[in-house]
């Protein structure tokens, strides 16, 4: 008696990768500049309402750190424009080797704290006025000092 076996099917090809490729494409850059973001928050910091309650905080927030996200990828677009095609925290992670130290350590502190305040959580309280107030500053100073000068090129 012969045993028959099924024959075998061939391999089958491979998988595509999982979840897309390794680094997604960045948003396309904003028609908004810094300084018309820092003004859309600071419009927004000056009308709080009882209306708007609970939803200003984190528009403010959200347009902070859009801000500074701008800031960084012009600064990257004027110095090295591969790098402005990175996501943000690629670039971060870059500019402590092109910016000063300081500059690079207080963009990742402001953008770490406003990321935070972008985002509900059940346990946690929305950034105050006084807390947006101090980063909206901080965006300043961050975004000037991002700010192209004539001899960086």
């Amino acid at each position: 008696m012969t045993t028959t076996h099924p024959t075998a099917s061939p391999v089958p090809p491979p998988r595509p990768p999982r979840g897309g490729p390794a680094f997604p494409s960045p948003p396309p850059p904003s028609v908004s500049t810094p300084a018309d973001l820092l003004a859309g928050a600071d419009r927004l910091l000056g009308t709080a309402t009882a209306s708007t309650t609970g939803v200003w905080p984190r528009a403010v927030a959200l347009l902070l750190r859009h801000a500074l996200e701008e800031a960084l990828r012009r600064y990257w677009q004027a110095r090295k424009p591969q790098l402005a095609r990175c996501p943000p925290h690629a670039q971060a992670l870059c500019l402590a080797s092109y910016a000063d130290q300081d500059t690079a350590r207080r963009w990742s502190a402001t953008w770490g704290g406003l990321s935070r305040a972008c985002h509900y959580h059940g346990y946690e309280l929305e950034p105050t006025q006084v807390e947006l107030r101090a980063w909206r500053d901080e965006v300043e100073r961050v975004v000037g000092a991002l700010e192209p000068r004539p001899d960086d090129r």
